[in-house]
């Protein structure tokens, strides 16, 4: 299926080429981006037709499955009093469908982190 989406915050789609008129999108004004997608996540594909994703660290580094990062300051786990402090280290990272997000183990515990709290180290 062929349609058209906002490169911008709103995440606006059309059937037919057109520009973003959505109030307050990043985007507004500017001409939708072609999307061939059949799973609806509107992600561009690459050569084997799977969608690309792209994950940045809080540096704009490009993340890629098996890198290692650590954490940029301390995050406080929601429904615990655990708080992973800044600097812990998670190897092996996986990337998930989802640009913004990792899968990493910290000190034995399977989490899901935001890309904006992590720094890829050498």
């Amino acid at each position: 299926m062929t349609h058209f989406v906002c490169k911008g915050s709103c995440g606006g789609t059309l059937e037919q080429i057109g520009v973003c008129e959505t109030s307050g999108c990043s985007a507004q004004w500017e001409m939708m981006e072609e999307c061939v997608c059949a799973d609806g996540k509107h992600g561009k594909a690459d050569v084997d037709g799977a969608p690309e994703v792209v994950a940045k660290d809080s540096n704009g580094t490009v993340l890629k499955d098996g890198d290692t990062v650590v954490l940029i300051k301390d995050l406080k786990l929601r429904g615990s009093s655990t708080v992973l402090k800044i600097g812990t280290k998670a190897s092996s990272i996986r990337l998930t469908g989802n640009p913004d997000e990792i899968d990493c183990k910290l000190n034995g515990t399977a989490i899901v982190l935001r890309c904006e709290f992590v720094k890829k180290i050498a």
